[in-house]
């Protein structure tokens, strides 16, 4: 996914042709790794790629995985490398292309399918339903396989002022309607607030728009994806976002603003409600403490489709074929995915673990205030096409620039939804 600049200090998620690597042979290794390490005393050392949390603290958490696993296993080396988010595609495709990869390395979803064509993973047997967030696993399935472990994830929500809702005399949105009509209420009746932050930037709160009319982003047949935008459910979705602004329901300035620009708002009084993360709560609330007692968290709206479904952004974990330790590799991956050590690490960064067992152990689901992004993940999420060209699409920014040009009356919703499949088919077709 496009990284959250929250979590970077700086989304959820980017970046993004050899056969794709999945013979008998890799499943029999990768299967052959998980039996003897569970079996075999480990030695030796790997080297894994970690993306830079942006924090002293969240690093701390990641080294102690790797002191905690050396001390189980006396004889093992695990040396870890904090890489930059921004810096981290072309690192791996240098890395891919000349030989020179680490064992184990944590992968931005919309990445997986893109190296995995590449031939540049170990192939993970397909685990038993209700394992992982499903959506995760689909988000590393390429050709029918499985190339990551879900590590950790995050799915955005509905995030109000409920005493700006009581002053509006509103309820809780539950629907696409119900939004609409509490952010015109909020605009007529509670003054010097803006009702919500839809930006012109954020595709991870537009896209899904999409979903919750009814649509899909695109869809595959065989070893090829086209596009599913020029459709009138995608146009629906892109009228609907975009009439928020239009409309004087947004700032005019959040045409230009990504997430942490609306999470600013948020923050400084400025937006009363703001499509985030759990990561984004605890933002908000460890910046002002005192806005904790008056926010309410729920699903997103739902769609005329009744849909309200969600991106789920994550990291996978993955082990490189080139690596010369899988043993060592598959067993350091299992020890950061216990639900104990998962913990550690998202209770710090606001996401919530890939496993469900990791979810139930979060306590999110028991916390009134956090449930809503444990269920929209769960149960209410999706992943964008795993084509191995997804990624390219995100980095090229075209859904950013077609919803803009909608804001600015510039062009229709229709247009938007016509240019934004010509150009992901252009894409797909490579």
């Amino acid at each position: 996914m496009r990284t959250p600049k929250v979590l970077l200090a700086a989304l959820c998620v980017v970046g993004l042709t050899l056969a794709a690597c999945g013979s008998d042979d890799n499943k029999s290794s990768s299967s052959k790794a998980s039996t003897t390490s569970a079996s075999a005393k480990l030695s030796g050392s790997i080297d894994v790629w970690i993306m830079d949390p942006g924090s002293p603290k969240i690093q701390s958490v990641v080294k102690g995985y790797a002191t905690d696993f050396q001390a189980k296993h006396p004889g093992t080396t695990v040396n870890i490398e904090f890489v930059p988010w921004a810096q981290a595609h072309d690192k791996f495709t240098t890395s891919i292309a000349g030989g020179k990869t680490p064992d184990v390395a944590e992968m931005g979803t919309t990445w997986t399918p893109e190296f995995a064509d590449e031939g540049a993973f170990e192939e993970v047997s397909k685990p038993p339903p209700g394992q992982y967030v499903s959506s995760l696993v689909d988000a590393a399935t390429l050709d029918g396989k499985v190339w990551g472990k879900p590590w950790y994830a995050g799915s955005r929500a509905l995030i109000y002022r409920k005493d700006v809702l009581q002053k509006a005399g509103v309820e809780v949105p539950k629907t696409w309607d119900d939004l609409l009509a509490a952010s015109k209420a909020i605009k007529a009746k509670v003054p010097n607030i803006y009702p919500i932050g839809y930006t012109g930037l954020t595709e991870h709160m537009y896209l899904p728009t999409i979903w919750q009319a009814g649509g899909q982003i695109a869809k595959q047949d065989g070893d090829s994806w086209t596009s599913e935008l020029n459709t009138p459910q995608a146009a629906k979705a892109i009228q609907f976002y975009t009439d928020f602004y239009k409309e004087g329901l947004t700032p005019k300035a959040a045409i230009g603003w990504e997430e942490p620009d609306a999470q600013t708002a948020f923050i400084n009084g400025d937006i009363a409600m703001l499509i985030a993360g759990g990561w984004g709560y605890n933002a908000i609330i460890q910046t002002k403490p005192a806005m904790k007692s008056k926010i309410g968290t729920t699903l997103e709206p739902a769609g005329p489709s009744g849909k309200d479904t969600a991106f789920a952004g994550g990291s996978h974990l993955v082990v490189f074929n080139g690596s010369k330790n899988k043993d060592l590799a598959n067993a350091f991956v299992d020890f950061m995915l216990e639900p104990a050590n998962l913990n550690k690490f998202t209770g710090e960064i606001g996401f919530l673990p890939g496993t469900v067992a990791g979810i139930k152990a979060s306590g999110y689901l028991d916390d009134p205030i956090r449930k809503p992004f444990a269920e929209q993940l769960l149960d209410h999420s999706a992943v964008y096409p795993p084509s191995p060209r997804w990624g390219a699409l995100e980095g090229a920014n075209i859904f950013d620039g077609e919803i803009q040009k909608v804001m600015r009356g510039k062009q229709t919703p229709q247009q938007a939804a016509q240019n934004l499949a010509k150009k992901m088919d252009e894409e797909f077709s490579g």
